[in-house]
């Protein structure tokens, strides 16, 4: 196990929009940076990436192969490799491989992303990401007039619920078996927008040509949709922020200042286990300016007037 010569000045977990647009920000300012990409991304089932400026329903392997080639012209590092483990502090970090490979860093770049919890129903894989998504922001103008069933329970659930009111008025709630654990606020929103509740286990989804078209009920009854949105739990895709004592919320997503640090000095995030809207232009956004926070940080003080 040999570790290199000389560390990098960051190295960047995570292969997406965020990971690749803080690489090539990286290296336009001249960093010795690697982007460490496992290639199991939270949208690998999606059809497409949507309202990103410049780009029609761009897929996104082709997304983010546009950004690799951009990336790596710029000078970037770019490896497909799985990191184990990431231990060190601020200047002196130490990144592992599960090939056993070390490599230093400088400064650490979480963009592991986040990863959904999806129900185990028969015919759910063949439909989702072509009828079945988790993002109402990227999707749900799509879906507008369409009748769409939500997978969920709990007051989360019912703002979800709310949230799609942009787009349809169409809506019924699937809890799938579980009781609605609904406050009353929340069920009462949901009687003032005439959103039912069917609390059945769904047995199997039906459709044809990734396009759903109902649902079938333990009990043997149907609903027919013409879209669904999952909504059940997520979490961090991986678990480095907390093991290097990375403060989150309750969900994981983690705590972060104007230059994208987190709380643990020298290690910064961007995307989806950082605050906001779960978009791709986003993530990518936040590469960026946690590539101008970490070049910054890192610009010697006799460079400082």
């Amino acid at each position: 196990m040999g570790e290199t010569q000389e560390p990098y000045d960051v190295v960047v977990i995570g292969g997406g929009p965020a990971g690749l647009a803080a690489g090539l920000w990286l290296a336009r300012y001249r960093r010795r940076a690697i982007v460490l990409d496992a290639g199991d991304p939270r949208n690998a089932e999606t059809w497409a990436v949507h309202g990103y400026p410049g780009l029609e329903e761009v897929a996104p392997y082709e997304l983010r192969r546009r950004i690799r080639e951009q990336a790596g012209t710029a000078g970037v590092e770019l490896e497909a490799a799985r990191v184990e483990s990431v231990e060190g502090e601020i200047d002196a970090f130490r990144v592992r491989l599960s090939d056993g490979r070390e490599l230093g860093a400088r400064r650490i770049l979480l963009c592991t992303g986040l990863k959904d919890i999806l129900p185990e129903i028969p015919g759910f894989e063949e439909l989702y990401g072509k009828s079945i998504w988790h993002c109402p922001d990227c999707d749900g103008p799509g879906v507008s007039g369409l009748r769409v069933g939500v997978i969920g329970w709990g007051r989360s659930a019912a703002a979800f619920c709310m949230y799609m009111l942009t787009w349809t008025g169409r809506l019924t709630l699937l809890t799938h078996g579980h009781p609605p654990e609904l406050p009353e606020k929340s069920q009462e929103a949901l009687a003032r927008f005439q959103i039912p509740i069917r609390t059945e286990v769904v047995d199997r989804m039906e459709g044809r040509d990734g396009c759903i078209e109902r649902v079938v009920f333990h009990n043997g009854e149907t609903a027919e949709f013409d879209a669904l949105f999952v909504h059940i739990a997520c979490g961090p895709g991986s678990s480095f922020a907390a093991d290097l004592g990375c403060a989150a919320d309750e969900e994981g997503i983690l705590e972060i200042d104007r230059d994208h640090e987190t709380t643990v000095a020298g290690v910064y995030a961007a995307g989806d286990i950082t605050p906001g809207s779960r978009l791709a232009i986003r993530a990518a956004s936040e590469g960026v300016r946690a590539a101008v926070g970490i070049h910054r940080s890192l610009i010697p003080e006799d460079r400082k007037v």
